[in-house]
C-alpha cells in the first residue's frame, strides 16, 4: 500500500515536524553505514549530544563512542565494534532490547530499506519493563502463596484423611446427589468396593447394593427411612453394625457405621441367661403352686374319706361288745374301701400336680354306673345325717365306659358341695337320665346359691362365690371336676339362683373316648 504524500508540500519541513512530533528516537544510516538523520529523542534515549553525532556522523563511530564508554559492557571495544559493524553490514531486521548502564531498557528496531541502509526505532521500554518485571514478581509471590495454600490444604487434607482413618467406625459422606465422595479405611472394610464408586461418582444406594443386593427403596436424598435407613444392619460376614445417618446443612449426607457385633452376642448370651432364669423362675413357681394345689386337694378331697373312716371308728368303739361278726366285717369293709381311695387319690394327685401338661391321663374301663352312684351317694349320707340325699338314677344305663375312680371323685366333690353350701336346708336330689348316646348325672340344692354374674367363673380355680362367705373351702373343687369331665369329653353344667339353690350336670359319653 503506498503513502499519501502531497508533492506540494515542503519536503524538508515535513520531515523535521515527523521527526520532531514522534515518541521514539529515529535514525537513518545509508548503505555504506553513513549517519543520514538523528532526532533529538534518539538522542536522548542513546544519552548522546548533537555535537557527538556531529563529530561521529557514521555508525561506525557512533558505537565505537557507545563502546569506549561501557554501554556495550565489559570487554574489547574494538571487538564489540567489529561485532556490530559485521551484523550491521548484513541490513537484517533486527528487534532487541539493550540495557543501559543506568538501567534505562531501549528498545531498538531495524528496518533495512531497498536501496540500502536501515531505519532504526528507539523506544523507552524502562516504565513496561519495570511493570512487567514488578507483574512477574507479584506472580511469582502469589504463586508462591497459592502454592504455600496448597501444601496447607493438602497437609490439612492429610491430617482430615488420618483422623477420620483413625476413627474406629465406618465414615462415608455422600454430596446432595447422593454420589458417594469421601470414605474412611474402615468403610473400606465394610463395602470393599466403594473407591469404584468414588472414582466414578457412583451412588451410595449402588455402594449399598454391593454388599445388600437384595434391597431396594426410594431415591437415595429421601432415603433417611426405609431399606437404607438409621437402625441395626446385619451383614452377610456375620457382622452387625448400627447405622446413623445425618443430613448436613448443604445437603450432603453423612453416614456412620458402628460395629456392634460383641454387643449383640453379649446381648444374645445375657437373653440366653435371662430367658433361661425365667424358665427356671417359672418351673419354680410351678412347682410351688404345684406344691400347694397339692395339699389343698389333699385338703378338699380327703375330707370325706377321713369322715367315712372317722364314723365307722366311733361306732365300732361304741358297740364293740353288740355288733355283729357280719356288720363289724361291713364297718371294716367301709373303712378300707375309704383307705383305698385315699392312696388312689393321693397317687393320682401326685401323677396330675407332676404333669406338665398340666392334665390328668383317664384308665378308663367298662364301669357299672347305676352301682357307682349308688355307693358314692349311700357312703356320703352316713356320715351327713342331718341331710337327705334322694337318689333317682333309675333311667341311668346300667354301664358305661369311664375312669372310675376320677369319676367317683367328680360326683363325690359335687355332693359334697351341695351338702356344704346347704346349711339349713337339708334336701339334695341326685338324679341320672341318658339321652343320645350319652348320660347325665344332676346333683341339685336348696342352698345358698351363686349370682348370675359369677356363674361363668364358678370354675375358675381358687373362685368361690361371694354367697360362700363363712364356708370353709378351696376353690379347686370345681376346677378339677371340669378338668376330669372335659378330659372325658363330657361337659359341666352349673344353674343357680341366689337363696333357692344350685343344680350341677354332669353330661358324658356313655362309650368314652378320652380327649386328645
Amino acid at each position: 500500500m503506498a503513502h499519501y504524500i502531497n508533492r506540494d508540500c515542503d519536503a524538508w519541513a515535513l520531515l523535521e515536524c515527523l521527526v520532531s512530533s514522534v515518541h521514539q528516537g529515529i535514525t537513518v544510516v545509508d548503505k555504506d553505514l553513513n549517519i543520514d538523520l538523528f532526532n533529538n529523542e534518539a538522542i536522548r534515549l542513546l544519552d548522546l549530544s548533537p555535537e557527538i553525532v556531529a563529530q561521529t556522523p557514521t555508525f561506525e563511530g557512533l558505537i565505537r563512542y557507545n563502546a569506549e564508554r561501557g554501554d556495550y559492557g565489559p570487554g574489547d571495544p574494538d571487538e564489540q565494534v567489529a561485532e556490530r559493524i559485521a551484523i550491521a553490514k548484513k541490513f537484517e531486521p533486527h528487534d532487541f532490547v539493550r540495557e543501559r548502564p543506568d538501567g534505562t531498557r531501549i528498545r531498538i528496531q531495524g528496518t533495512p530499506m531497498s536501496n540500502g541502509g536501515f531505519v532504526t526505532i528507539y523506544t523507552d521500554v524502562t516504565e513496561e519493563y519495570r511493570q512487567k518485571t514488578e507483574l512477574e514478581d507479584a506472580r511469582e509471590r502469589l504463586e508462591g502463596r497459592l502454592s504455600e495454600s496448597s501444601r496447607e490444604l493438602d497437609r490439612n487434607r492429610d491430617l482430615l484423611l488420618n483422623a477420620i482413618n483413625a476413627i474406629s467406625d465406618g465414615l462415608g459422606i455422600a454430596n446432595p446427589r447422593g454420589e458417594v465422595i469421601l470414605a474412611n479405611d474402615k468403610m473400606r472394610k465394610i463395602y470393599p468396593r466403594i473407591d469404584e464408586f468414588i472414582d466414578n461418582k457412583g451412588s451410595a444406594v449402588d455402594v449399598i447394593r454391593t454388599v445388600f443386593p437384595e434391597k431396594t427403596g426410594r431415591n437415595f436424598e429421601n432415603d433417611d427411612e426405609g431399606p437404607f435407613g438409621d437402625g441395626e444392619w446385619r451383614f452377610p460376614d456375620g457382622r452387625w453394625y448400627k447405622v446413623t445417618r445425618t443430613r448436613a446443612s448443604d445437603g450432603s449426607l453423612i453416614s456412620v457405621y458402628s460395629d456392634v457385633t460383641s454387643y449383640k452376642e453379649q446381648h444374645a448370651v445375657l437373653q440366653s441367661h435371662t430367658d433361661e432364669l425365667i424358665r427356671h423362675l417359672r418351673k419354680e413357681k410351678k412347682l410351688t403352686e404345684m406344691q400347694r394345689e397339692f395339699v389343698s386337694m389333699a385338703s378338699h378331697e380327703f375330707r370325706t374319706p377321713l369322715a367315712i373312716i372317722d364314723s365307722n371308728a366311733q361306732r365300732m368303739a361304741r358297740k364293740i361288745d353288740k355288733l355283729e361278726p357280719t356288720m363289724v366285717m361291713d364297718r371294716i369293709t367301709n373303712i378300707r374301701q375309704s383307705v383305698e381311695r385315699m392312696q388312689y387319690l393321693i397317687t393320682r394327685f401326685l401323677n396330675f400336680s407332676q404333669s406338665q401338661s398340666g392334665e390328668v391321663d383317664l384308665q378308663t374301663e367298662d364301669t357299672a354306673i347305676r352301682d357307682l352312684v349308688d355307693r358314692v351317694c349311700r357312703s356320703i349320707q352316713s356320715v351327713n345325717k342331718n341331710h337327705d340325699i334322694h337318689i333317682d338314677i333309675s333311667d341311668l344305663p346300667e354301664n358305661a365306659t369311664l375312669d372310675p375312680k376320677l369319676f367317683e371323685h367328680c360326683l363325690n366333690n359335687i355332693i359334697s358341695n351341695a351338702i356344704k353350701y346347704s346349711p339349713e336346708r337339708k334336701n339334695i336330689w341326685v338324679t341320672g337320665s341318658q339321652i343320645d348316646g350319652s348320660f347325665q348325672i344332676s346333683v341339685r340344692d336348696e342352698g345358698v346359691g351363686i349370682p348370675t354374674d359369677e356363674i361363668p367363673k364358678i370354675f375358675n380355680r381358687y373362685f368361690r362365690a361371694s354367697t360362700s362367705s363363712g364356708i370353709a373351702g378351696t376353690g379347686i373343687g370345681l376346677n378339677m371336676t371340669e378338668m376330669i369331665i372335659q378330659k372325658h369329653n363330657g361337659k359341666v353344667d352349673v344353674d343357680s339362683q341366689v337363696g333357692e339353690g344350685t343344680t350341677v350336670t354332669m353330661t358324658l359319653p356313655t362309650a368314652v373316648r378320652a380327649a386328645a
